[in-house]
């Protein structure tokens, strides 16, 4: 009976922290890479890893030396790192073993990707990059960077490169503009398409909105007042937003 209760218990810690998805589509370094993977870790002895519940309390779960775990979302900021596997979420460390999938292939999932900066620290957090727009957009192998160039009407003028681990890779649905649209719910207006990042508003059930943009990332760029140029759009996530005819 104990046995068997170690191996439930232990096919419900691989079940929390490797969440199983349908969308893989190819293989790297030897495991299945699945949309929204940003890599994956090993730990380089037994460590505890935390889970926020809702009431701001928090879950602990310890996972053994050298089991390969699946990352998704990655958080930068004040000179940290923390990688997202399920809902729980690990600190790097020098325990920590991190192994990033080439951001070839995590744009592989999407027909049309976008490259959101979600380093808090660079300066340059939420900026986002195109490759349909951006052609000189590379993914430099190894050294997994993305370098960011435009013409200036003088030659070609390259910005700096980007380490691959500060990029979100997001999916983009063309929309037209101009769209009038209904808020079904209440819910928070961000400044960029991520969901951590800061609210510029409440915005109320009920409210009228008009898109401006592309969607990126499950979220729409609108504005209350299409007529206000000077107004800087915010994103409001997709599946709450009714269009109107």
């Amino acid at each position: 009976m104990k046995k068997l209760f170690i191996v439930l218990l232990t096919a419900f810690v691989f079940a929390v922290v490797n969440p199983t998805k349908s969308e893989a589509i190819v293989r790297y370094d030897g495991a299945d890479v699945y949309k929204d993977q940003t890599g994956k870790m090993t730990f380089t002895k037994d460590i505890k890893v935390y889970k926020k519940n809702e009431d701001g309390t928090f879950d602990s779960l310890v996972v053994k030396r050298n089991n390969y775990f699946k990352t998704y979302d990655i958080e930068k900021y004040d000179g940290k790192t923390f990688y997202q596997m399920g809902q729980y979420r690990v600190q790097a460390t020098n325990l920590v073993v991190f192994k990033e999938v080439p951001m070839k292939i995590r744009a592989s999932f999407y027909p049309n990707p976008t490259y959101i900066n979600i380093n808090r620290d660079s300066g340059g957090y939420g900026k986002m990059f195109t490759e349909w727009r951006d052609s000189s957009i590379t993914d430099m192998n190894g050294n997994q960077t993305l370098k960011y160039c435009k013409s200036d009407g003088e030659g070609l003028k390259c910005e700096k490169s980007y380490p691959g681990s500060d990029m979100k890779v997001a999916d983009t649905k063309f929309r037209k503009t101009g769209v009038r649209y209904e808020v079904t719910e209440d819910t928070d207006a961000k400044s960029y398409p991520l969901i951590d990042s800061k609210t510029e508003k409440v915005m109320q059930k009920g409210s009228i909105v008009y898109s401006v943009s592309d969607s990126i990332n499950a979220y729409l760029c609108v504005k209350e007042n299409l007529e206000a140029n000077d107004d800087q759009c915010i994103w409001l996530p997709v599946g709450i937003l009714k269009p109107i005819y």
